[in-house]
């Protein structure tokens, strides 16, 4: 439903135009011929003509996202060759088998390749680091610029006369950062902060005259730009926290090559100590019985979820702790489990506990939507790989009881969308269980050295702005006596240290919408549109649902379309739509049907989205295998 008012070219020089579409499409014309940087959906091929042009000679990618690309394989076909980034050659020509063997469940990379190409698309040259690329009377120099991706490169020239660069997702006009959330690497780490400085530096000294963006309008005073990132670059990395995710730790080997040892907290109360790789907690009844908050790997070395281990597809659990509990506090049924969020390492032994005790799972319900379903919700990290049965749903601030002890449930995003906070009192103490959203750093600056209260950031959980302010609310709410985390030691709180941890969700949240600009959702939300489900196994020749989930992070009230676009051999039903105010959220429900033949391979699924008419482009995706038989062949 691709409405046919996209912008006109914008001439920029002589032989330069602009082409807005789900990237800038820039046009370099020589003769009759040009040659792209980055192409989009396409469309630029239907505007050619309007200014002389005949054939597209060569397109050049600044880097492998689909809003820069997804129109190439079109081009492609009509004639152009298309050279790529050396470090992301193999997301294009190869971005297939990526889809094969990409991690789903327990995945703890967050880089932004999940934004790659459907199918492989051929590539006639490599644009290789500090080469040049000869096309007609111009030279390209490729520049690194590392930062929006580990491989995206700018590409300086000399057009009519001036000194001018491609730049890529590198930076926005006015010294902004295009999207936050591609900044984030590893789990809850930005490296993309300290590679986007050292990019920028580089840019700086080539004495540019005007760059050109992928999106955002040109940047005409490029070194006063670049001046004005570096200053909120480091504004950024000042807040701390930016490259040690919440799993690091101080603790030496010897103390976690072995299972700690239950410690009490209160009479009723137990925790699995410090080196624990994920903490959980214990309510003991007193006659036997007990609730657990949480339950996951017992220390660090489960965690083998690096590079070198993305060809396993689940964390093993082990179990551990059950044998103390029994013998030293007489513990003879666990009945009851609680978790705080979703993420594996904090509930991988439920499963566990449910088939060998018949331990109930009493859940959030946005918690529980996903533990029971992971499959559907998998483009989240850290996922899970096998369901979990919730006897119980409870709802935000619900309160519920347990054998004498009372407790509330606050729904509570800030790590993970999917979080919640468990309040109760226990032995006269107001404890808060509060899973990844709270933990003690020390963040050296603004005169700050010492460990304080923080709040953890994983862009790639679904962060939005508001999120850490819901948390603080909640602890202002509660004025726990003492915080029981996720990770780390206990958290002693009273009202300075509450101050504390709301000033550097401040602080941070201040960062963050400096470096954007506003509406700074809108360069923050990764998952403003979600593809459910996002890993599915169907049956050949029948119909498949999707379900979008949209937010609106616009300061407007807008109408949202999306269309499939489903693999070949699939059929999808026209596009749907639904107007959603400033903030709202919405759903848009999608059916396609499969081919009449099996395929064990993954194939990826796309929805296109639309605001207000205009196409954002392939934003979402979802993985399908069809399963059927494949007729012999005669």
């Amino acid at each position: 439903m691709r409405e046919e008012h996209e912008l006109a070219l914008i001439q920029r020089s002589n032989n330069l135009w602009e082409f807005r579409d789900t990237c800038n499409v820039y046009v370099l014309k020589s003769g009759k011929e040009c040659l792209l940087i980055d192409t989009g959906s396409g469309a630029i091929m239907q505007h050619l003509a309007a200014i002389g042009i005949e054939r597209i000679d060569w397109i050049l990618h600044t880097h492998h996202h689909r809003d820069q690309c997804w129109g190439t394989p079109s081009l492609k076909k009509a004639g152009a060759k298309v050279a790529v980034p050396e470090y992301e050659r193999h997301l294009f020509e190869n971005t297939e088998a990526y889809w094969q063997a990409r991690r789903i469940y327990d995945n703890y990379n967050n880089s932004n390749t999940f934004f790659s190409l459907a199918e492989n698309l051929s590539v006639d040259a490599a644009l290789e680091d500090y080469g040049t690329f000869v096309w007609k009377e111009y030279e390209f120099r490729v520049l690194p610029a590392k930062g929006h991706t580990y491989g995206m490169v700018s590409l300086i020239t000399n057009v009519d006369g001036k000194k001018i660069a491609f730049t890529g997702d590198l930076m926005t006009s006015g010294g902004n950062l295009y999207q936050l959330h591609a900044m984030e690497y590893g789990y809850g780490e930005l490296p993309g902060v300290s590679f986007t400085m050292q990019s920028i530096l580089a840019l700086k000294k080539e004495d540019v005259e005007t760059a050109y963006p992928s999106h955002g309008t040109p940047i005409r005073e490029l070194n006063s730009d670049i001046e004005r990132l570096e200053s909120k670059l480091e504004t950024l990395a000042s807040i701390g926290r930016l490259f040690t995710s919440c799993r690091g730790t101080s603790h030496s080997d010897m103390q976690l090559i072995r299972e700690s040892r239950l410690q009490p907290i209160t009479e009723h109360l137990l925790w699995a100590g410090p080196y624990t790789c994920s903490n959980f907690y214990i309510v003991l009844s007193g006659s036997g019985h007990a609730m657990l908050i949480d339950y996951g790997f017992s220390h660090f070395g489960h965690l083998h979820a690096g590079p070198d281990h993305d060809g396993l597809q689940a964390l093993r659990f082990v179990e551990h702790h059950l044998d103390q509990l029994r013998d030293d506090y007489g513990v003879r049924d666990i009945e009851l489990v609680v978790p705080t969020h979703i993420h594996d390492d904090h509930i991988g032994g439920i499963p566990f506990l449910q088939r060998h005790f018949g331990t109930q799972c009493w859940a959030l319900d946005c918690v529980a939507e996903v533990i029971t379903d992971p499959a559907a919700w998998a483009s989240t990290p850290c996922c899970f790989h096998k369901p979990i049965e919730v006897q119980r749903i409870l709802r935000a601030g619900e309160a519920f009881h347990w054998r004498g002890f009372d407790f509330e449930v606050h729904y509570a995003p800030g790590q993970t969308e999917y979080h919640a906070i468990i309040f109760g009192n226990i032995d006269g103490k107001r404890i808060v269980f509060g899973g990844d959203n709270l933990l003690l750093f020390n963040p050296n600056a603004r005169g700050i050295d010492r460990d304080i209260a923080v709040q953890t950031t994983v862009m790639r959980n679904s962060f939005q702005l508001e999120m850490h302010r819901r948390c603080a609310d909640v602890i202002r709410a509660t004025q726990p006596d003492l915080v029981c985390p996720g990770h780390g030691e206990l958290i002693v709180m009273g009202e300075s240290r509450i101050a504390e941890y709301t000033d550097y969700i401040e602080r941070k949240e201040e960062a963050f919408r400096d470096i954007v600009g506003e509406p700074a959702n809108e360069f923050i939300d990764l998952f403003w549109a979600r593809m459910l489900p996002y890993l599915s196994e169907v049956r050949a020749n029948s119909e498949v649902t999707y379900r979008i989930k949209i937010r609106n992070n616009l300061e407007r009230t807008a109408v949202y379309s999306a269309q499939l676009l489903p693999p070949s051999g699939w059929t999808s039903r026209t596009a749907e739509s639904i107007s959603l105010q400033a903030g709202e959220q919405g759903e848009i429900m999608l059916q396609a049907t499969t081919p009449s033949q099996g395929d064990p391979r993954r194939r990826l699924m796309t929805a296109e989205i639309f605001i207000d008419g205009v196409t954002q482009g392939p934003v979402c995706e979802a993985l399908v295998v069809v399963i059927g038989y494949r007729r012999p062949q005669a």
